[in-house]
């Protein structure tokens, strides 16, 4: 009965998260602060519905959340080339601004709190680092990029490391040695990656004809990884950061096993992992909620003034206060090896939802943007890539050898999945003739309405790593297929003429086709 109590639990928890989830993305939150925010309301902070002892045996997927989540963190936001080169002057600033919220927060922790230096210094690295990934959403859901946005995700980015380095230093014991240690572990990880991991997941590929392998190959990594380091005296969560790096161009090449990775965490991991988070705070009083009111204060002032330095005003100088990704998985590290008590632990989430929600207020900067991205879907020239689920897998290879990427539909028109060319490659002719495209389609087909703006997928970082996305009416059926080719080509210009005129003639997006007969459809040779 109490695994099966912790089952239902789990499920619970899973909803509310994404519910929670939902619901701060309406209101121009990022999505995981819903689900902080959800599980500190039932957390013993608030309701006390829930704490950490009810959840028994599944706490396991909460630590998994971490390593997961930090994975795909490695694979989507670390591994950027354009965000790798920075310039010394980048370089500076960055670390300027790490070292002074740490000098800020530092001495108000030995000041108000009563923990062991290497703890403080622990828990200050937390607070001043800056969250590249919530950072870059923030600067692309603007619409357009400056470049002096693109110098404040490097400058993030190159923080968000140097803080990693440091924290895994402070948390395996302080000192110089670990310092050096630690540099190389990241240095020698990342090389090791590089030019051997990719390696090895080739000779799996070629030597392996098991269904998945691969993926579980990836899947088995991640778990292991950061376990095997913890033994060798080094953080997880930091080395399953660093093994996405490592395995970023691997996935980035392989949309399938990455699209499951991606269903996996974000769908499963992601969510628990944000509220057990919340779960995981206490009731604050005030001393609590002082703390949480100095350490917002004493984190934030450096950040916004090294915003203003760079050139950023009003609200846009909130732009480094963005938290809630590494570091959150940083500040639960602490809370798990026993080296932060809980109380300390619930102001230092408080401070990080709350600098949060602070930095998503830059995103409503005033600005003109341009027309093309206010444009809905419905007004823009849509392809009509999709064929039938009954049509055979031959046709369907040759309608994606020339499109590239398919929506599958039913009779009704409605997206039942999508197929690329790698579904279909290496299957025998035989049954690419035999058997309908349903048995070959994945079933997590991207789905917008015609009524989205651009600028919404544009700013859905998970849309874009999309091969095709379906477009739908308000009865589901789908009007239109867009791809981040046509996106593109809508960005440049190269369409802006045809959705002029498209808006003058009228809003409505052009009548569906069946796919066995559409006219984006190459002619069938039976």
């Amino acid at each position: 009965m109490e695994a099966a109590g912790a089952a239902v639990l789990l499920g619970l928890l899973l909803l509310a998260a994404k519910a929670s989830e939902e619901a701060a993305e309406r209101l121009g939150l990022p999505g995981f602060a819903g689900s902080v925010l959800a599980g500190l309301i039932l957390s013993r902070a608030v309701t006390g519905l829930v704490s950490p002892s009810d959840l028994g045996q599944a706490s396991l997927l909460f630590m998994l959340g971490i390593n997961f989540t930090l994975f795909l963190a490695g694979v989507e936001e670390l591994s950027n080339p354009s965000l790798l080169r920075p310039r010394v002057r980048e370089v500076l600033v960055s670390l300027l601004l790490l070292s002074l919220s740490i000098a800020s927060v530092l001495p108000l922790l030995h000041v108000i709190a009563s923990m062991p230096l290497r703890v403080e210094l622990a828990l200050a690295i937390v607070m001043a680092m800056v969250s590249a990934g919530p950072l870059m959403k923030i600067l692309l859901s603007k619409g357009t990029l400056r470049e002096q946005d693109v110098a404040a995700m490097r400058i993030a980015l190159i923080a968000e490391v140097a803080g990693l380095t440091l924290f895994n230093t402070v948390a395996q014991g302080l000192s110089v040695d670990k310092l050096v240690e630690s540099a190389a572990f990241i240095i020698l990880i990342y090389l090791f990656g590089r030019h051997y991991l990719d390696k090895f997941m080739l000779f799996i590929e070629r030597h392996m004809a098991v269904r998945e392998a691969p993926f579980a190959i990836v899947v088995s990594l991640v778990i292991m990884a950061g376990y095997i380091a913890e033994v060798l005296g080094f953080n997880a969560a930091v080395t399953a950061l660093l093994l996405g790096v490592s395995l970023s161009e691997y996935m980035e090449l392989r949309p399938l096993y990455l699209e499951r990775v991606r269903a996996f965490t974000y769908g499963f991991l992601e969510p628990l992992f944000f509220i057990g988070i919340g779960v995981n705070a206490a009731r604050p009083g005030l001393p609590t909620l002082l703390l949480s009111l100095a350490l917002l204060a004493a984190s934030s002032a450096p950040k916004i003034a090294v915003a203003m330095l760079e050139g950023f005003r009003g609200r846009e100088s909130l732009l480094y206060l963005a938290k809630g990704g590494v570091d959150a998985a940083l500040l639960l590290t602490l809370l798990q090896d026993g080296l932060l008590g809980y109380d300390a632990y619930t102001a230092a989430l408080m401070a990080i939802v709350a600098s949060t929600i602070l930095s998503s207020l830059s995103l409503r900067v005033t600005e003109r943007r341009p027309d093309i991205l206010r444009l809905r879907l419905r007004d823009v020239d849509l392809q009509m890539n999709v064929i039938h689920a009954d049509e055979t897998a031959e046709y369907a290879a040759r309608v994606v050898s020339e499109k590239g990427a398919v929506v599958v539909v039913d009779e009704h028109m409605r997206p039942a999945g999508y197929v690329v060319a790698e579904d279909l490659v290496g299957v025998d002719p035989q049954l690419l003739r035999r058997l309908p495209v349903r048995f070959f389609t994945r079933t997590e087909v991207p789905i917008v309405t015609a009524d989205t703006r651009l600028v919404e997928i544009l700013s859905n970082a998970a849309l874009l790593h999309e091969p095709i996305i379906a477009v739908v009416n308000e009865k589901g059926e789908v009007v239109g297929t867009i791809t981040v080719r046509t996106l593109l080509s809508l960005l440049i210009g190269q369409k802006e003429g045809a959705a002029s005129q498209r808006r003058g003639r009228g809003s409505e997006a052009p009548a569906p086709q069946h796919p066995r007969g559409g006219r984006d459809a190459p002619p069938s040779s039976r």
